[in-house]
């Protein structure tokens, strides 16, 4: 635009993309800062309860990669079109950054009220959104909330504290609301805090690979192992995955961990012939473009066979996107390795999965194994699954087996590999070593 035609704007024309995001049409930060303000200050209001909504599309960034900005800013027009149908007319909705929206709704009423905006915006935001492509977005919107004059009586502080609120949603998980708690700061502060820590282990290499084997449920032979990780943080001693794990996806910095991961369980298995060896990969790691580029590149410096290798795959990570999804797991059987569904049975679509995606095993969920000592019910399921395997020509692997009743249903069930502290605990690599040497002996 020349400075001729910036010239020729109207004053209202000025002020008006001054205060308003041109894509939504929405009010800016600016203007939100400046409507909370003046309804917190009114007379009418501090009588009554009034709710700031802090949303965040979680995998907007994904959408923008996947299908471009034009795709994304419909997204965003459409998601502000529905935020606007949820709330009433002199209720304010405002985009104050690239996947994030305010909502402040004056006069509420009661924590009924809120309860049923809540419910409202989280039926309207986390339904699919066609695009204009013909393929379907389905965001995953998460929600902080604050209330005046409960948790604030300042614009500034309550939109802090819907912000607080919206990072719990987040760490709690994809498509979750939080309301604001006064421990929240500490919380966060906390978080922060491992994630910087985090970013310190990689450079340090404070992380440990432990092994658990995977044994013939039949004879118990050890087939391979599967690599877990654990961070040997210098003052909070040895962390599980789920310390730390949800941390590393939110800072993305599970790309860098995964690779590790990866690399070090093909370097470890190609001193073990004998063994394969399976590896989790996250949804974040499967969202990055470089993913079969980096199996490929490890397969080739370590010299291990593709086929040694099993990634572990859960549902979350295909719900996002199918036709993306299918193509990352066609390159990477492309490469020869095999690939399994983890944690089978806990999710809405895995039968329509099993017969689009190209699995090579099925897992069946700990928490139905756990169960089948007392729970009619989980060896329903578990026996639905095996037949299942068998019908679709897939191998079928119980973890989480404690107990010598539960491998002894397993193998009446037929049950392909099993996995658990009742064939053996997750190990350092000189313990596999041990742990090999000691089963030798003992044929």
């Amino acid at each position: 635009m020349s400075d001729a035609d910036d010239g020729a704007r109207g004053p209202w024309e000025s002020e008006y993309l001054a205060l308003h995001d041109p894509v939504t049409s929405l009010p800016n930060r600016l203007l939100m800062t400046e409507f909370l303000a003046g309804a917190l200050s009114s007379p009418q209001e501090a009588r009554r309860v009034l709710a700031v909504f802090c949303l965040d599309l979680d995998n907007f960034r994904h959408f923008n990669e996947m299908f471009g900005p034009s795709a994304g800013d419909l997204i965003l027009a459409e998601t502000a079109r529905r935020i606007r149908r949820c709330v009433r007319d002199h209720d304010l909705v405002a985009r104050v950054d690239a996947d994030t929206f305010i909502v402040v709704a004056t006069g509420v009423g009661d924590a009924k009220a809120v309860d049923g905006l809540t419910r409202r915006l989280q039926s309207a935001l986390n339904a699919p959104i066609g695009l204009s492509s013909g393929a379907v977005a389905y965001p995953l919107v998460n929600m902080g909330i604050a209330l005046a004059p409960l948790d604030a009586e300042d614009a500034d502080g309550l939109v802090r504290c819907a912000e607080l609120a919206l990072e719990q949603a987040k760490a709690e998980g994809p498509g979750t609301c939080s309301y604001f708690a006064d421990d929240m700061n500490d919380e966060m502060s906390g978080r922060r805090t491992l994630e910087g820590d985090l970013r310190r282990a990689i450079v340090s290499d404070e992380f440990v690979l432990l092994f658990q084997p995977r044994c013939d449920a039949r004879t118990l032979k050890l087939l391979g192992v599967e690599a877990l990780i654990r961070w040997d943080h210098p003052q909070l001693g040895l962390l599980a995955p789920d310390a730390f794990v949800p941390i590393a996806e939110k800072s993305g910095l599970v790309i860098p961990i995964g690779e590790w991961v990866l690399r070090k369980a093909c370097d470890t298995i190609s001193r073990l012939p004998d063994l394969n060896v399976s590896v989790n990969v996250s949804v974040v790691q499967f969202r990055n473009d470089a993913l079969v580029d980096t199996v490929d590149a490890v397969l080739k410096s370590t010299r291990v066979a593709p086929q040694r290798l099993e990634l572990e795959i859960t549902e979350s990570v295909l719900i996002e996107n199918a036709e993306k999804a299918l193509e990352v797991l066609a390159g990477l059987k492309n490469l020869g390795v095999r690939l399994s569904m983890d944690d089978f049975g806990t999710g809405y679509s895995s039968l329509g999965y099993l017969r689009t995606f190209p699995f090579d095993a099925l897992k069946i969920d700990r928490r139905f194994v756990g169960d089948l000592d007392h729970s009619k019910e989980a060896l329903a399921i578990v026996q639905a699954i095996l037949g299942l395997g068998r019908a679709l020509g897939m191998q079928v692997v119980a973890e989480g087996v404690e107990t010598e009743s539960q491998l002894a249903i397993l193998r009446a069930d037929s049950c392909d590999e099993v996995q658990g502290f009742f064939l053996g605990r997750p190990m350092t690599e000189e313990a596999l070593l041990a742990f090999i040497a000691d089963r030798r002996l003992a044929s």
